[in-house]
């Protein structure tokens, strides 16, 4: 038993967890007031029977799900409520949906089952159907995957997203909403050899499993269902439906009886009302179940305001056509809900005494109960308090998370004097122990003092890991795309084509360039064709042999050498610059860490870690740290800045207009708050008197942190002793204004901020050039945004912003035609007259397109109806709902960057991507749009924008010259440039003419995309290690590799190991087997002259017009021959460390 359980023992002594426990067993409504959260967990674990824990909302939901389980309850489960329970969606994202699935599949096994007071009044699948596969079992395999596609799961190239399964000869992989990872199944005929687990993302192999279990993946399966009977309902209801609806609703119910005719899982959700398996939470739940309702009187008034909203919602839709009548029964009442709970055993526990409205209690409880102060700020305080309670004869239990911290909190105690056991086996005076436990409490009664983790050190400290990434984005082009070859340049794919010939047969990727002439790549020379990525849409062809490519590439080339002779220089010269050294105040600032409300990232400590190093390091900082909007950019440079404080320095943060410049200052008086720093902000919002007090405060040293706009870097502003200087979005700045930021960057430390990602390679590139952090990971608490791709309706628009008003919160509309944007604004004010709404687009004045965004910002309006002008920077945290009109003419990265606008608090967001419904959609925009709903999982499509986003990011960092090469000759071969500018090496890519059968079959690979993937990946091994690994995924994903991929392989690894020793040549052939080397300085290297001398086919150095070594070609054919020269090469190549003559 753990220490924490030992808490537990209350229930032996005369006090009020004992009484609560004993009404409870005795069946007798009751109540406790005046409990804090973390005590109403500790009373809920202590009950042995299953509980369905009602919490006020999903955030208390959430903690309670944590401090339940810290209390050793295991089998506690948390069933979030539903997204939607109206709206027909034509694709939606279903996070919420499997978290919900999950919970409904063991809800039969919880002890504790934590939900909020929505959940009550929603409907629910009673049953969840669950499979389980085990090695050894006999399964027809076609029945299998009929079986998973009743399930609603998704038919996939590859099982990348929950939901989803692929099938590829003898192995079927599947990825269960309910796990982390996805199962892979290996048969043989019809038993299943093995169930392994593997990371959908690295793409290796996680281990042997004993079962796959795989839920089903959609709320309502097929079977025990009348299809038939569900269609007449449909057509009854159009046909009863009033006049006005009715030309809608028909639409609608046709679109649902294709959906049920075909077996999609998804249409059930419509007709919910009238399914057998569907009900109440109340008909799920076992007979003995406590039902504890948190907070009772907030919870309850708050399913009234939900009531109202969906009868208002319901009635509203259906005058429109969009819903159908029996739509109303998606719901609940509260009478309902009080006439459900009547057979079960009932509790509330409350802060506050207030009626108890969903029963009356025949027992109250009042406990001596209180909170435990927040020692973060300052942790000196407990040690005194802890004297008292000792003295006084209380015990107490401090939760440090890890032993580290007991054994230094054991430390401290000691040294002022007060006695404690670490990790005691009883319970009594001051125990330490390494378990974690959120919050704690003082029961006055049983004389326990619990100190929790957050209490007392703010985040638990368990490990923050980030999942492994696949290395590279797949880039290999697809038919239709445009791609960059590195000599001839710029073509369109025509697609694969297999060519056969005396020799063996090889897969061609074939390339139109100007003039119709087509080009035919093979496979193993992917490496030096990739998808042309830069900002032209429908780039110039290249001409096959034309001299107009090289120029391009040549000026490239010129460019990129200057721009590293640049950075390298101004990294020297900053590197000789001597800065202030700064020293690290490790108590105040864990406590200023300590208080930040959210849960820090993996890559948010890194970064941190990062500024820390440079700013106690004696050099001058210049970093810059890139990430997406929301990602906690913010938080790190405000660390750096109460680092600087600390020491006696001044900050100055910059940014490039007023409104974010306001947004950083509020940010900051939050987070500061309590540490005495002194804040001020400058901008065009203060008065000019304001601002002259401002700029002589600032002068005199009486301001530590002054935040704003360029007005920062006027003549009048001075600094008393400024030490950092904080930069956001940088890039835009105007040339001016950057001058005079390069004259305010001297010998001071800079932190730079960019909301737009930058390439991994890049990043790589510029290490030791320009210090970058990246920060890659959102934030853990953020909910998901609903994602809907629908099309456009005046019923659509009115629902969602009525609904987000009712709520208190404000939508943000993109309507990207200036011509007639005001028309839709009147449009949407007749709609909807009681809501505010505000204009924004880039041919408006500056000051006025300001005021309306700030109008926005301040929540001064409900509605902001914009083009894409409003800056990804600006953080609208009441905005969480988004309409896009006609998303389909938007590029997948501005959708992904509009999505990010969004769901930016603790709040569900929902996001509209509509088209107007008299539109055919393209089969590309329909994937662009359904791509977006993919939450789980980045799809390839997700990949590809993100890329994009990056390559701006890139064009940020290197400037607008760099980006105008980088759009001319694209962005894989840009970075392959700058790669080899900045390591001083080129990168030979030897020609091959090795003429045996080397290709995938489609009997191996069904799918293009996956084929050309692995195509991809081939041509990019240049190790061991790199040709292990893909072997091993591609066994482990299809089985036994097939002899031309063996072949194709093997000229992937002597492709690389060539390249090793300067070979541009290689040929293998009946007539000749011969390497070309690039220089005669090779033959001097020892390990070439050894592995000559002793080859297995006579080796003989030829000196024609480059040097050449000659080869005896196989008797026993090509690829005799291609496996004896590998051989030959590996005995040639350099180990790791060499250095070969070139």
């Amino acid at each position: 038993m753990s220490m924490i359980e030992k808490l537990f023992d209350a229930k032996n002594g005369e006090n009020t967890v004992k009484e609560f426990s004993d009404l409870i067993r005795a069946g007798v409504p009751c109540a406790v007031f005046g409990v804090p959260d973390a005590f109403k967990s500790f009373l809920v674990a202590s009950l042995d029977t299953p509980v369905l824990y009602v919490a006020r909302d999903g955030v208390t939901a959430t903690a309670a799900l944590t401090e339940i389980k810290e209390y050793g309850v295991k089998s506690a489960v948390y069933l979030p409520p539903k997204d939607e329970t109206l709206l027909i969606g034509k694709a939606f994202s279903k996070e919420t949906l499997y978290k919900r699935l999950a919970a409904l599949s063991d809800i039969a096994n919880a002890r504790v089952i934590i939900t909020t007071a929505e959940t009550l009044i929603e409907r629910i699948p009673l049953t969840v159907k669950k499979i389980s596969v085990k090695s050894g079992d006999e399964i027809n395999r076609d029945e299998f995957i009929s079986k998973l596609v009743s399930l609603g799961y998704e038919r996939r190239e590859s099982a990348e997203a929950k939901g989803t399964f692929a099938a590829r000869g003898d192995v079927l992989d599947v990825f269960s909403p309910s796990e982390e990872y996805p199962y892979r199944l290996d048969f043989f005929g019809d038993e299943v050899e093995n169930v392994k687990r593997f990371d959908p993302d690295t793409r290796k192999n996680l281990g042997l499993v004993s079962a796959a279990d795989i839920l089903q993946a959609s709320e309502y399966t097929f079977g025990g269902e009348d299809v038939k009977s569900l269609i007449a309902a449909l057509d009854e209801d159009v046909r009863n439906s009033p006049k006005r609806a009715y030309g809608r609703l028909k639409e609608v119910a046709a679109e649902v009886k294709e959906g049920l005719i075909s077996g999609d899982a998804d249409a059930l959700c419509a007709v919910c009302a009238l399914l057998k398996n569907s009900g109440s939470i109340f008909q799920a739940i076992a007979k003995d179940t406590v039902v504890v309702f948190d907070e009772a009187r907030r919870g309850y008034d708050y399913l009234e305001l939900k009531e109202r909203e969906f009868t208002e919602r319901a009635a509203s839709l259906k005058a429109e056509g969009e819903v159908f009548s029996f739509s109303e029964n998606n719901f609940f009442t509260i009478d309902f809900v009080r006439g459900e709970i009547k057979p079960f055993r009932l509790a509330a526990l409350q802060t506050l005494s207030t009626a108890v409205p969903y029963f009356n209690p025949l027992k109250i409880l009042n406990p001596a109960v209180s909170k435990v102060a927040d020692y973060r700020l300052s942790p000196k305080e407990i040690y005194p308090d802890i004297k008292n309670w000792a003295y006084g004869g209380y015990r107490v239990l401090v939760a440090a998370g890890d032993m580290r911290r007991a054994e230094r909190f054991c430390g401290d105690l000691s040294a002022e004097g007060v006695a404690s056991s670490l990790c005691g086996k009883t319970f009594g005076g001051v125990c330490v122990t390494d378990e974690n436990l959120t919050h704690g409490f003082i029961f006055h009664e049983n004389k326990t003092v619990v100190i929790g983790t957050g209490n007392l050190f703010g985040k638990s400290p368990e490990a923050l890991k980030a999942r492994p990434k696949r290395q590279t984005f797949f880039t290999a082009p697809e038919a239709g795309d445009y791609c960059v070859h590195e000599t001839h340049g710029i073509g369109k794919v025509l697609g694969t084509r297999r060519i056969s010939t005396s020799e063996g047969t090889k897969d061609y990727i074939s390339v139109e360039y100007a003039g119709g002439d087509v080009l035919h790549v093979p496979v193993e020379q992917l490496d030096i064709l990739t998808r042309y990525l830069g900002g032209e849409k429908n780039p110039k062809l290249s001409k096959i042999g034309g001299k107009d490519f090289e120029k391009i590439k040549a000026a490239a080339k010129e460019s990129i050498k200057k721009m590293s002779f640049d950075l390298k220089k101004l990294y020297g010269e900053r590197n000789a610059l001597k800065g202030f050294k700064f020293s690290s105040d490790t108590e105040l600032e864990e406590a200023f860490d300590n208080s930040f409300e959210f849960e820090e990232t993996p890559d948010q400590a890194a970064a941190d870690e990062d500024i820390k190093a440079d700013m106690t390091s004696g050099k001058v900082m210049d970093r810059l740290v890139c990430g997406d909007v929301g990602f906690g950019k913010t938080e790190v440079a405000m660390r750096a800045a109460f680092r600087a404080v600390v020491n006696g320095k001044q900050v100055a943060m910059l940014a490039p207009t007023t409104i974010l410049s306001e947004q950083h200052y509020n940010t900051a008086i939050k987070r500061f708050n309590g540490f005495g720093v002194k804040i001020a902000c400058l901008n065009r919002f203060r008065s000019a008197t304001e601002q002259k007090k401002i700029i002589e405060k600032v002068k005199l040293g009486e301001i530590d942190f002054i935040i704003g706009t360029h007005r920062l870097l006027s003549k009048d502003v001075g600094f008393y002793d400024l030490g950092l200087l904080i930069l956001d979005e940088e890039q835009r700045f105007g040339v001016e204004h950057k001058e005079k930021i390069k004259l305010l960057k001297k010998n001071v430390d800079v932190l730079t901020l960019s909301a737009t990602p930058i390439p991994r390679t890049l990043h790589m590139s510029l290490t030791g050039i320009r210090e970058i952090s990246t920060i890659n990971t959102p934030p853990k608490k953020r909910l998901p945004v609903q994602t809907y791709v629908t099309e456009e309706t005046d019923a659509l628009i009115k629902d969602a912003l009525v609904r987000e008003a009712n709520r208190g919160g404000q939508s943000f509309i993109l309507y990207n035609r200036v011509e007639t944007i005001y028309k839709f604004a009147e449009r949407v004010k007749s709609l909807v007259p009681n809501i505010k709404c505000v204009v924004a687009h880039g041919r408006m004045d500056e000051k006025e397109l300001e005021r309306n965004v700030l109008k926005f910002y301040r929540g001064e309006c409900d509605a902001l109806i914009s083009t894409t002008i409003i800056e990804n920077g600006v953080d609208l945290p009441k905005a969480n709902t988004l309409i896009v009109i006609e998303a389909d003419k938007l590029g997948l990265s501005t959708l992904y960057q509009l999505k990010g606008r969004v769901g930016r608090s603790d709040r569900l967001a929902y996001a509209y991507f509509t088209f107007r419904r008299e539109k055919v959609l393209s089969e590309a925009a329909y994937e662009r749009m359904s791509a977006i709903t993919d939450f789980t999982e980045m799809g390839s499509g997700i990949k590809i924008a993100m890329r994009d986003l990056e390559i701006r990011g890139a064009g940020n960092v290197l400037g607008a010259e760099q980006h105008g090469h980088m759009d001319k000759i694209g962005y894989e071969l840009y970075s392959k440039l700058l790669r080899e500018e900045l390591s001083g090496k080129e990168e030979i890519v030897p020609e091959l003419d090795v003429r045996v059968s080397a290709y995938i079959p489609e009997s191996y690979i069904e799918g293009n995309v996956a084929r050309m993937d692995a195509y991809k990946q081939i041509a990019e091994i240049n190790d061991e290690k790199s040709e292990r690994e893909f072997i091993e995924y591609a066994e482990d994903a299809y089985g036994k590799l097939p002899a031309p991929t063996v072949a194709l392989i093997n000229i992937a690894a002597v492709k690389s190991l060539a390249a090793k020793i300067g070979v541009t040549e290689i040929k293998v052939c009946k007539e000749e087997v011969s390497i070309t080397l690039s220089s005669f300085k090779a033959f001097a290297d020892e390990k070439l002259a050894a592995a000559t001398e002793s080859a297995e086919f006579g080796a003989t150095l030829s000196m024609e017009r480059s040097p050449k070594i000659k080869f005896e070609p196989s008797a026993a054919g090509n690829l005799s021959s291609l496996f004896a020269l590998r051989r030959f090469l590996k005995a040639a190549a350099p180990e790791e460390g060499d250095k070969p003559e070139r």
